[in-house]
Formats: C-alpha cells, sequence, structure tokens
C-alpha cells in the first residue's frame, strides 16, 4: 500500500513537471521593449540610444532580426555569424556601459567606479539555442551576464534596397512573401520555411509570451513601391516589411502593447538631432559591431570619408556609405 502511494505521488510529480516544462517561457524576461529590426545592424543604427537607455536602466530587451547578413550568397553562413557575433558584441559593449553609469550614479562617483575592477568583472559568454516560438524552432542567443537581453534570428533572405531578392535563394524576399507573390520563403541556412500566415504566428507568439511595454518597430507608415524596378524605396523594404508585419498582427489580434515606430533609411536627410554623449555612445557600439563586419567603415573618419566619396561619384545610394548620418540622428516615425 506503502509503495504504490510513494509511486503515485512519483507519477503526480513526474506530471508536474513535465507540464512545468511544457510551459515554460522560452524568453527570458518580460516587460521592457521588443526591437523589430530587418537586418543585423538596424537596432544599433536606428533604435540608438533608445536601445542603450533601455539597457541602462535593466529594462527587459529582446532584438528579434528578420533577415541574415549573407551578401546574397548561399555558401556565406559563415559571414552571417559573423555579423550576429558583433551583434552581441555591441550589447555587451552596451551593458558594460551600463553597468558603469549605473555604478558610478550609485557611488556618485566617477574614478574607480568607471569600469568593472578586473578581480570582478565577468565575461560576457555567448550562447546559441534552439526555442521553441509557437510550432516553429527559432535560433536565439542568450548572452552570459546580460540576463534582461536576448537575440533572435529568422535568418530569411535579404532583398537589395531596391526591393529584388538573390538568385541564390530563389529570389525569395518579405516584401515578395507579404504581397503574397510566393508562397513562402525559405531562411539562408536551409533549416525551415515559413508561409505568411507562419510568418504571423511566430511573431503573434513572441508578443503574446515576451509581453513587452514598448514594440520598437521600423517605418511602417512607408509605402512599398508596386513592383522590384529601379527606384529606391524611401525605406528599405525589408524595413518596411517587417514593421508592417509586427503592426499587422498588433492590430488583427489586438495585442496589448505601446507601438513606437522610427524612421531608417530616409533619416539620413534630416538634421542631425543627437547630443554629444548619445552620438558618442552610439558611434561606440555601432564600432563594436563593425569589428566583425570588415565591409563597413570602422571609424568616423572612415565613414565621414566613405560618405565623401559616394556622394562625389554620385553613387546610387547604399545604406553603407551614410553610416556618419545614421550615427548622428534617431527619429521616431509619424
Amino acid at each position: 500500500m506503502l509503495a504504490q502511494r510513494f509511486l503515485s505521488f512519483f507519477l503526480a510529480l513526474l506530471t508536474l513537471v513535465a507540464v512545468a516544462a511544457a510551459t515554460a517561457s522560452p524568453f527570458l524576461c518580460t516587460g521592457g521593449s521588443i526591437y523589430f529590426t530587418a537586418n543585423t545592424a538596424d537596432s544599433l543604427l536606428y533604435h540608438n540610444p533608445d536601445l542603450l537607455h533601455d539597457l541602462y536602466v535593466f529594462k527587459c530587451v529582446t532584438t528579434v532580426v528578420f533577415t541574415a547578413d549573407s551578401g546574397g550568397d548561399a555558401a556565406n553562413h559563415t559571414t552571417v555569424l559573423e555579423h550576429e557575433r558583433g551583434l552581441e558584441e555591441a550589447y555587451k559593449f552596451m551593458n558594460d556601459a551600463s553597468y558603469r553609469l549605473a555604478k558610478t550614479t550609485r557611488d556618485n562617483s566617477d574614478s574607480e567606479q568607471s569600469a568593472h575592477p578586473e578581480s570582478g568583472k565577468e565575461e560576457l559568454v555567448r550562447t546559441e539555442t534552439m526555442i521553441k516560438v509557437g510550432k516553429h524552432n527559432i535560433t536565439a542567443s542568450s548572452l552570459g551576464g546580460m540576463p534582461n537581453a536576448q537575440i533572435l534570428y529568422l535568418r530569411l533572405p535579404a532583398s537589395t534596397q531596391t526591393g529584388q531578392g538573390y538568385e541564390a535563394f530563389g529570389n525569395e524576399t518579405l516584401k515578395r512573401l507579404y504581397k503574397k507573390q510566393i508562397p513562402h520563403i525559405t531562411t539562408t541556412d536551409g533549416t525551415a520555411m515559413y508561409t505568411l500566415d507562419d510568418m504571423k504566428d511566430v511573431i503573434s507568439t513572441i508578443l503574446r509570451d515576451r509581453k513587452a511595454n514598448t514594440l520598437r518597430v521600423l517605418n511602417h507608415l512607408a509605402s512599398l513601391l508596386a513592383d522590384d524596378d529601379d527606384d529606391v524605396e524611401v525605406e528599405h523594404p525589408d524595413r518596411i516589411v517587417s514593421a508592417k508585419l509586427v503592426v499587422d498582427v498588433v492590430k488583427e489580434e489586438q495585442i496589448k502593447g505601446s507601438i513606437q515606430a522610427y524612421a531608417s533609411d530616409f533619416m539620413r536627410k534630416l538634421d542631425a538631432n543627437l547630443n554629444t554623449a548619445d552620438f558618442n555612445d552610439k558611434a561606440a557600439t555601432y564600432f563594436e559591431y563593425a569589428k566583425r563586419a570588415p565591409d563597413r567603415c570602422q571609424s568616423l573618419k572612415e565613414c565621414a570619408d566613405r560618405l565623401k566619396d559616394a556622394q562625389a561619384a554620385s553613387h546610387p545610394y547604399d545604406e553603407q556609405d551614410y553610416i556618419s548620418r545614421f550615427l548622428k540622428r534617431e527619429y521616431y516615425a509619424s
């Protein structure tokens, strides 16, 4: 009798553990902000310094990156990973800065507390895992030492500035998926395939399970050109669609959360508006990322020279030529 009762208790305990495991959220925290971005560096260029300010007060921060920086080369997965590592190292840099600023404020001192003491400094360790988001497996990076930060990578093929896809990925793009010109889109590593409904399901699950207070997207108000041609979109089509998808899901499913939209490519035409401290922090953070992306400018001077050369040669618009302008600006889209 005692053995039977013990067995019943043990089986009940196993059931509770199994239920808890099955319902455990893949997200590290709730509240705070979700940053929805098209390309790997978008949160550093267009959402910053708001991103740094969120990390400074240790808000829960989740960044969702829709596309992979493959340069249109199916064999270029190493480059994709390098860009992702660069983003994670930029987050580490912001986290270290947040630690220093918070500790300086707490101690009312700007001397010895301006950096981690060497004896107590924790190295940020990257841990890539697959998390279950609804019925889909998504690559996620949890950053050791940052329990409030997580990055999700969908690794979808990017498009050109004019919205054209790459032959290596069957010319599939977010824009074509959104406009229902293709039935599905496949990740650059070939591990997953999404229909438009699948994409909305992923976004919906993230929004509902993550329970963020603020949903930070790019410019969903911008219009998409009717066709993929030589005309340049006001904003990159990947950025427009990534934002429109999120806003559509929020409206369709009446999900709670404040939406904040940001200008991206168009911002280059607006006046510089960051104060010196924010500009310095934003630039330093971006260059931490750029160390892993040798095709990007690596210093303020190099970025300025690249823009000058592009303008002198009347090159077609390329966002990488305008990094020096993006670093001096942050604008909300309205």
